[in-house]
């Protein structure tokens, strides 16, 4: 049982389901515990760019090996490969945020106005891959909440996103 449960996450993982398919283009949906080990394979695939505008990321120090955490090591490891790893997130901000965490190990992140909040859940890969819906980088949305995603593979969809990522990037949020 096991093991075709296995096979089954493996296949669903590298070949479109064909009720989602357009063209070459497909969509994943995703809920709850799925988010975490795709978005973590896909951050550590990438090899061009990875664009984040988020609400909120978390870091914790004293569970390194948290979800929160693998997710955060992955951004880390994928700058230090060369990969363009820029974050857009809320000006919001608590004693368990990882912005601090980031920039130390050279990631660029930008803070919006505190005239506006960004609730955007949201992460373009290598002008292919977009990830896109409720799910924050933490413990409560990694590990307890009810979530809801979409990963979109098709470049024009990332075009239109990259793209409001770079106005955003550009302006004085």
């Amino acid at each position: 049982i096991i093991l075709g449960v296995e096979i089954t996450h493996f296949a669903e993982s590298r070949v479109c389901p064909e009720k989602y398919c357009i063209d070459s283009d497909y969509i994943v949906p995703v809920s709850d515990r799925g988010y975490f080990p795709r978005v973590h394979e896909i951050l550590k695939k990438a090899d061009k760019s990875i664009h984040i505008i988020a609400f909120e990321l978390k870091y914790y120090p004293r569970y390194p090996e948290s979800k929160e955490n693998i997710l955060i090591q992955d951004l880390i490891e994928a700058h230090r490969r060369g990969v363009d790893v820029k974050i857009i997130v809320d000006e919001y901000s608590d004693e368990n945020n990882a912005y601090s965490y980031l920039k130390e190990n050279g990631i660029e992140i930008k803070y919006d106005s505190q005239k506006v909040t960004t609730h955007a859940k949201l992460i373009i890969v290598d002008d292919r891959i977009v990830v896109l819906g409720s799910t924050n980088f933490s413990y409560y949305g990694l590990e307890k909440n009810n979530e809801v995603d979409v990963i979109i593979y098709a470049g024009h969809i990332a075009d239109y996103f990259e793209a409001y990522f770079q106005n955003l990037w550009k302006s004085n949020l």
